[in-house]
């Protein structure tokens, strides 16, 4: 067996030893097996939103995080035992830019500056629309 060829099924091989981590569904029920529990937004913990909450484009959210909640309780019931409610608004909290779903820059309007805290030089955190 010649060296090009050799090289080439050990890298195969190796290739193959690597794991992948990705998102995959069980074949029984088809839920995500290994879903985040969270992520952040504005520093607030969202949770994985269920159907109900999200067909009033509400985010699940711990009910002491949100500003105004829907009217209906009960619509984020995978995680109603976090004390987990569907919510409209967050609050604006320290965090870091891009949670705010924005970008460190030297200025911007103030209606679209947000508390972020990973900007220096005195740049703000702005909000891109």
């Amino acid at each position: 067996m010649s060296c090009k060829v050799f090289s080439y099924l050990l890298s195969v091989l190796l290739i193959a030893q690597i794991p992948i981590n990705g998102i995959s569904a069980g074949t029984d029920d088809n839920e995500i097996d290994n879903a985040p529990e969270y992520y952040l937004l504005q520093g607030v913990k969202v949770y994985p939103a269920d159907r109900e909450c999200a067909l009033l484009g509400g985010l699940c959210v711990h009910h002491s995080d949100c500003l105004e909640p829907t009217t209906n309780r009960g619509l984020c019931p995978s995680n109603k035992h976090r004390g987990v409610e569907c919510c409209y608004e967050l609050p604006l909290r320290p965090a870091p830019c891009e949670q705010h779903l924005g970008i460190c820059m030297d200025n911007c309007a103030e209606y679209l500056q947000r508390p972020g805290t990973d900007c220096q030089g005195g740049q703000v955190c702005c909000v891109l629309v």
